[in-house]
């Protein structure tokens, strides 16, 4: 331990998907680009960037299951409600929607969609699933409660129908609550 010295220089290396920032030189050439850095992107900017790049390695990796076939959509989404602890109706349809959303891109969720998804996963029969007031489900996590934010919404430029409702901030972080 006698024999390390520091040499004075200094790196940083992060990559994010397609992101990639690699700072090296004296320690203080490095922390003043850093700063640098930091101070032109903002903390919510530099995770958006770091979003995006997930996304991309999601959808390549989607891309690739349904090249060679797998896994067919009814058990995957299964894997993910089992994975995640999912039990309740109404965070079985948030799981759903933001499935046919983020992972088969679909921009458009009529409920026959998710009923049919749902029953896909074997967990529920499609006679149970028929029964489920998805448009009373979809109203109220529209509306939030007192104590939560809504965890859907209309997009702006859609009709106010719930085949078009996406998952809010909040919708989102009450499914990754969820699978923590």
């Amino acid at each position: 331990m006698g024999g390390v010295r520091s040499s004075g220089v200094g790196r940083i290396y992060i990559r994010a998907g397609s992101e990639e920032i690699d700072l090296s030189g004296s320690a203080r050439e490095v922390n003043d680009a850093w700063l640098n850095i930091t101070k032109q992107d903002t903390w919510q900017s530099t995770l958006s960037r770091i979003r995006v790049a997930r996304q991309e390695a999601i959808e390549s990796a989607r891309e690739v299951a349904i090249r060679s076939g797998i896994p067919e959509r009814g058990s995957a989404f299964r894997r993910l409600i089992d994975t995640c602890g999912i039990e309740k109706k109404s965070n079985v349809i948030l799981a759903a929607i933001h499935y046919l959303r983020s992972v088969e891109k679909e921009s458009d969720t009529p409920p026959r969609d998710l009923r049919k998804l749902i029953s896909q996963s074997k967990k529920w029969t499609e006679e149970d699933v028929s029964k489920w007031n998805l448009s009373l489900y979809i109203s109220r996590m529209l509306e939030g409660g007192s104590d939560q934010s809504p965890m859907l919404e209309y997009p702006k430029d859609m009709p106010e129908k719930n085949r078009y409702v996406v998952l809010t901030d909040a919708g989102i972080d009450h499914l990754e609550k969820m699978s923590l």
